[in-house]
């Protein structure tokens, strides 16, 4: 067996109902975990996993990418096909290349991409992977309020204050579209980064200006002037990260591409 370790770019999907995130916790199931310990029966305790994010609990993956360290002789292929065997049946891996010694999944990442979907009507398929909302909301209201979130802002009230006391508030969103279909509305976010539940409070406001019990300029306050907006977080089973972007060529095509074409997610 080769005695260096080889790194790989693995893509995942998965259902995160069962998990507390990604993050592994020593008392909590995670996505992160139960990869860990798959590729540790698989190659021994000399192995690393790394995810492109952290997810909150409840959280879904579309295309989440995470880089693998390993000391393996096996192919890409095989490895994907052998994870995927001992796997649970709610995390797939899609896809898994080689990948240079140097790649991270985290810190190589250029932007990310998140979706959250509402639905207008009640589901009897695909009723955890939403939010319902019984109320009418007004999309144009909502795009008018998310408009404002693009740019370089500081998120201080879009998160809890335990995380500002970390890391930088600043986060730079690139875009914000709220799409209105005829069973819900979709949501897309676009940007370098996410805080800490900060995607699901956006949702969360987003509803309440729909709803008209906020206003649009609302939105550009909050930006403005820390506020405790904990009551607006959106449950997590509507939210899904949808990709990471690892060159900003390909990040800029994406928001070209996409804008008129997003997709409701079921």
């Amino acid at each position: 067996m080769n005695n260096h370790a080889k790194r790989f770019k693995m893509t995942l999907e998965f259902d995160g109902r069962r998990y507390s995130g990604w993050q592994k916790q020593d008392d909590a199931r995670t996505i992160q975990g139960t990869l860990l310990k798959a590729a540790t029966d698989l190659f021994g305790d000399q192995v690393d996993v790394q995810g492109s994010g952290r997810t909150d609990a409840g959280v879904h993956g579309l295309r989440f990418v995470a880089h693998l360290e390993a000391r393996t002789d096996l192919s890409p292929q095989e490895i994907r096909q052998r994870l995927n065997a001992a796997l649970p049946g709610d995390i797939a891996i899609l896809d898994c290349k080689r990948a240079g010694g140097r790649f991270h999944a985290r810190y190589n990442a250029v932007g990310r991409s998140y979706c959250y979907q509402i639905a207008s009507r009640k589901m009897a398929l695909g009723g955890d992977h939403v939010w319902q909302v019984k109320a009418p909301l007004d999309g144009e209201r909502m795009q008018e309020a998310a408009s404002a979130l693009v740019g370089m802002h500081d998120f201080t009230s879009f998160t809890d204050r335990q995380v500002v006391k970390k890391k930088s508030p600043l986060v730079m969103v690139n875009q914000c579209l709220v799409v209105v279909t005829d069973e819900g509305i979709l949501f897309r976010i676009v940007g370098s980064h996410f805080l800490w539940k900060m995607v699901r409070r956006i949702v969360g406001v987003l509803v309440a200006v729909g709803k008209e019990e906020l206003a649009v300029t609302d939105v550009d306050r909050f930006l403005r002037v820390p506020v405790d907006l904990k009551q607006y977080t959106a449950p997590a089973q509507g939210l899904f990260f949808e990709r990471a972007f690892y060159d900003q060529e390909e990040l800029d095509g994406f928001l070209l591409a996409d804008a008129l074409r997003p997709v409701m997610f079921r």
